[in-house]
């Protein structure tokens, strides 16, 4: 079994990768439109476990942080191409290591937040990367709250939202994606939850 997943997809192809009971380096893929079991689709460059995804383009895949070993959590950034398989690469590192952040983007930007980081410390730390451009994460901003476990991938191409702090708080935070600068209160959820899934269109 699995769990711990992150996954990242265009229009045609989602892209998993399975954190499992350890840490893993398998990446699998799907077609969308089309039933089946998951394909290999490479690898990443270091076994991990709870790694933000939800940061992709059409034509790339962003995951990032987790728990790469049992002493640290991680602050590397690595991507693939998601039409093509094979192995992920390096693309850079996140302003702290922080594990089970989360993740969500526009077509250009992709937002990095929330977190546990090395000594079990609870973040508010929001990071922004361009998605096309190999390189460091740079600050965005602050969250209205610390968390980690958050749900991610809440978008239209303009605003990101953030629910489900582990801090055990309802709060529903905003960004404005290509504008950085702190979060702002969105609203609240029925209940306090964290480790929660999201969708939008």
């Amino acid at each position: 079994g699995t769990y711990s997943i992150a996954g990242v997809s265009n229009l045609t192809r989602g892209v998993i990768h399975n954190g499992g009971t350890g840490r893993s380096v398998t990446i699998e893929y799907i077609t969308i439109d089309t039933l089946g079991n998951t394909t290999d689709f490479g690898d990443l460059t270091v076994s991990a476990t709870s790694l933000a995804g939800n940061v992709n383009s059409e034509t790339r895949g962003i995951f990032s942080g987790g728990n790469r070993t049992s002493t640290t959590f991680s602050d590397i950034i690595e991507y693939i191409t998601i039409a093509t398989t094979g192995n992920a690469t390096d693309f850079g590192n996140l302003t702290v290591g922080r594990y089970s952040p989360a993740g969500l983007s526009s077509e250009t930007r992709g937002v990095i937040f929330a977190g546990l980081q090395t000594g079990s410390s609870l973040t508010n730390i929001i990071d922004y990367i361009t998605i096309a451009t190999p390189s460091n994460a740079t600050d965005f901003g602050d969250l209205t709250t610390t968390g980690s476990s958050m749900t991610g991938g809440l978008t239209n191409d303009t605003r990101g939202v953030m629910s489900g702090f582990s801090s055990g708080t309802n709060t529903i935070d905003y960004i404005t994606i290509a504008t950085a600068g702190n979060a702002t209160d969105f609203g609240d959820l029925t209940d306090a939850r964290n480790g929660s899934g999201g969708a939008s269109g």
